[in-house]
């Protein structure tokens, strides 16, 4: 043992005293901090620069022992001429390097895709369909690619899943690549992919024909002055579906799918007969109160009693099969195709609403599109929502009774409804 070295004893450094400095020679000393906290420090200087102190763990979580033997390795690489601090910042690097290569080495397309990628992206989506398709194309369209590392993914792979789909489902292709190409920017940009994204455009344009361009046209509806007979027909299969239970929902209220197949008991207020959607759920990001009809109320029953047990402010109104779940985003357009009434659409059930208001009604457009929870004006939102829920009430009693077979002769302030002959 060198001269001067291993002063100290383990019970010395056990019972330093605080605010003290022990030395335990060739540079290796113990420092108690005033709060009780010690802790070693080896002190060196290289030949030609000023002296430098590099830390050697705390204490008593790295032993007297376990420090001396720190410091005989750095005091060996000053022999040699190296900067202890700097030859460990390098190995430091050099097992942080190999950590992130064994961690691109095991994350998988799919991995990446549910754990990285989409918490990125799906906060940013308020339409629930829109989350929907999202994770329809990673963990449907995309599942043959789920389990290849991410780093493996070739524009081979790309192919195989867009080839099977980009005729037949020429949309559902189009988007799915653009939204794998999202996800390859995203992981070249953070450090988890090398090299061209292998879901760009260019590289498939000369292999697949170009991607049907969309046009955006008018939701098909049922024309207002046919909804009564098309909501007769649909409380016929009323007894079997809640599908159409949440069909005749919609179309009362003039809400958007999403809304009504999320809706929850929470939301649902009897004691003031409205329905308070909240932001999270609408397009134009604010909250939106629907005032219940006498008829929403038989359907509000009807999916309470069907339940089969006491509700909870959890439960959705129109829940899937299994109870835990929603029903499908499809489950009102497939009801539409099972009554012959195919070439309609959910969504145009507002468009029907609004015609009716608007051609055979006298009530105000701002009361309309109030309820249709459409962008009003600045003086007009402001209004409205202080006093719009009771004037739409008497507006959407009328819808309901027209949607009942009655005639109604209404403004904003009063009904009168008449059983037609």
């Amino acid at each position: 043992m060198p001269k001067g070295l291993h002063r100290l004893t383990v019970k010395e450094a056990e019972n330093a005293p605080r605010g003290s400095v022990l030395n335990d020679g060739g540079g290796l000393s113990l420092r108690a901090g005033a709060q009780g906290n010690r802790r070693w420090v080896f002190r060196f200087s290289l030949k030609g620069q000023p002296q430098r102190e590099m830390g050697m763990g705390a204490f008593p979580a790295t032993t007297l022992a376990q420090a001396r033997q720190k410091a005989a390795a750095a005091r060996e690489l000053i022999g040699q001429g190296i900067d202890p601090i700097e030859a460990a910042a390098r190995d430091a690097a050099a097992a942080r390097a190999k950590l992130d290569a064994e961690a691109a080495e095991v994350t998988t397309f799919g991995r990446y895709a549910e754990e990285i990628f989409l918490p990125t992206v799906l906060p940013n989506f308020s339409n629930a369909a829109h989350i929907q398709q999202w994770r329809a194309t990673f963990q449907t369209h995309a599942s043959s690619i789920s389990d290849i590392p991410l780093t493996d993914i070739t524009r081979e792979h790309i192919l195989g899943v867009l080839k099977p789909i980009w005729v037949a489902k020429s949309v559902t292709a189009s988007r799915s690549r653009e939204r794998i190409e999202r996800l390859f920017s995203h992981a070249i940009q953070n450090g988890f992919f090398s090299g061209d994204n292998p879901a760009a455009w260019v590289l498939f344009n000369a292999t697949l024909p170009a991607p049907r361009k969309l046009t955006r046209g008018h939701h098909a509806s049922i024309p207002h002055d046919e909804i009564a007979l098309f909501i007769e027909k649909l409380r016929g299969r009323q007894s079997e579906s809640t599908a159409a239970l949440m069909l005749e929902w919609i179309v009362l209220s003039a809400c958007r799918t999403g809304e009504a197949r999320f809706a929850t008991w929470a939301e649902v207020d009897l004691e003031r007969m409205v329905w308070a959607v909240p932001a999270a759920r609408m397009k134009m990001r604010r909250d939106h109160v629907v005032p219940i009809t006498a008829r929403m109320l038989e359907v509000l029953l009807e999916a309470k009693k069907r339940l089969g047990r006491p509700h909870t402010p959890s439960d959705w109104l129109f829940p899937g099969p299994r109870i835990i779940k929603p029903l499908s985003e499809m489950a009102g357009l497939q009801q539409l195709t099972r009554m012959g009434y195919g070439q309609f659409t959910v969504h145009g059930m507002r468009a029907t609403f609004k015609g009716w208001a608007a051609t055979s009604s006298e009530f105000p457009r701002e009361l309309i599109e109030e309820q249709l929870a459409h962008q009003l004006g600045t003086v007009e939102r402001a209004y409205m929502r202080v006093h719009a829920v009771e004037r739409r009430r008497a507006m959407m009693e009328a819808w309901a009774a027209h949607l009942s077979g009655h005639a109604a002769v209404s403004n904003a302030d009063n009904v009168l409804q008449l059983r037609s002959r």
